[in-house]
């Protein structure tokens, strides 16, 4: 008579772990949502809007200073603002504008080239934050982003080393040999050769 729960209880055990190893009665935690394209479309398309009034001339590149004050008007904050030189290093005109808006999702860049702008959404740089790099302009009074200082004690942050240091900062004698110099020839060799059985220098005169 005690076999019939028991064997009640036993089948009951291996119907749930059926069930559980068929993917029934377990309740796994809901994968959390992955982060749409929504909203960053969004702040693209923003920017993007915000740019109409300076775009649509094919044949004119707007000035820095256009796309500054195009900008603070739309509701931008001057520190969120970034953009290319209106010339190159050599004088010439360039043939777009660069452009970087730092938002809460990151940096929209885009350029805006033959009177259309295009965009989309990076991650600012890790250095300094900035969105652009090379030569950036950016609204009066804001300073440009500075990264991390070389530490004299520490790692050198990506600074350059002077010839014949160590990279951890100690003079490093294998970086940097001593000129080694032919040694002279000696008065007492002839031209039947060394007798001191030394080989010859080749540097010997």
């Amino acid at each position: 008579m005690r076999l019939v729960p028991v064997l009640g209880a036993a089948a009951l055990t291996l119907a749930l772990s059926g069930c559980s190893l068929l993917g029934f009665g377990t309740e796994e935690p809901a994968p959390e949502p992955k982060k749409t394209q929504a909203t960053q479309v969004a702040e693209v398309d923003k920017v993007l809007k915000a740019l109409k009034p300076i775009t649509g001339d094919k044949d004119s590149v707007p000035s820095t200073k256009k796309f500054f004050s195009t900008m603070l008007d739309a509701g931008y904050d001057p520190e969120q603002l970034e953009a290319t030189i209106d010339e190159s290093p050599l004088g010439n005109d360039v043939p777009s504008k660069m452009f970087g808006v730092r938002t809460d999702e990151g940096c929209v860049i885009g350029e805006i080239r033959s009177g259309k702008a295009t965009a989309e959404l990076m991650q600012p740089t890790e250095s300094t934050g900035s969105c652009l790099f090379g030569e950036v302009e950016r609204p009066k009074g804001v300073e440009a982003p500075k990264g991390e200082k070389r530490d004299e004690d520490g790692d050198s942050n990506g600074a350059g080393h002077l010839p014949g240091e160590n990279i951890n900062g100690e003079d490093d004698p294998s970086e940097s040999p001593e000129p080694v110099e032919s040694p002279e020839p000696s008065e007492d060799s002839s031209d039947g050769g060394d007798t001191s059985g030394e080989a010859p220098s080749l540097g010997g005169g």
